[in-house]
């Protein structure tokens, strides 16, 4: 399972979906990713931060605890010809969470999100939302 920023930020937020969602998965033992492009966006939150010492340490210790698959050519690939469709059916997505969803396709992993922009995909990629 590939987790979206937007998942770990609710998971830091305390949002009782988001706990009963992360306690769902844990419980499934299912083995839980956070790729390069999420951590380069949690990077960027502490950069934004007016607590940047306290949102790096956060960051550390969650990105510690799990796998930090990097962006690989496969996945550039997925990447590339995801947004080459979108592009065609008038669709419009950031390069960051284009990346994110070439992961999840080139690995044939699940995207745990909130961001409903990546519904459009959901022909392409398995995404499992909540709430």
């Amino acid at each position: 399972m590939i987790l979206d920023t937007s998942f770990i930020l609710d998971l830091w937020a305390d949002q009782p979906d988001a706990v009963a969602k992360a306690r769902q998965i844990d419980a499934r033992g299912e083995p839980i990713y956070i790729p390069t492009p999420v951590l380069y966006e949690l990077w960027e939150g502490v950069a934004r931060s007016e607590r940047p010492r306290a949102e790096a340490a956060k960051v550390t210790d969650f990105a510690g605890g799990h796998e930090l698959p990097p962006f690989s050519e496969t996945d550039a690939r997925e990447a590339g010809l995801l947004s080459g469709q979108l592009s065609r059916s008038g669709e419009m997505m950031g390069t960051v969470d284009v990346q994110i969803a070439g992961m999840a396709k080139a690995r044939a992993q699940t995207l745990l999100a909130t961001d409903r922009r990546f519904r459009d995909l959901a022909d392409a990629i398995r995404i499992e939302k909540y709430p």
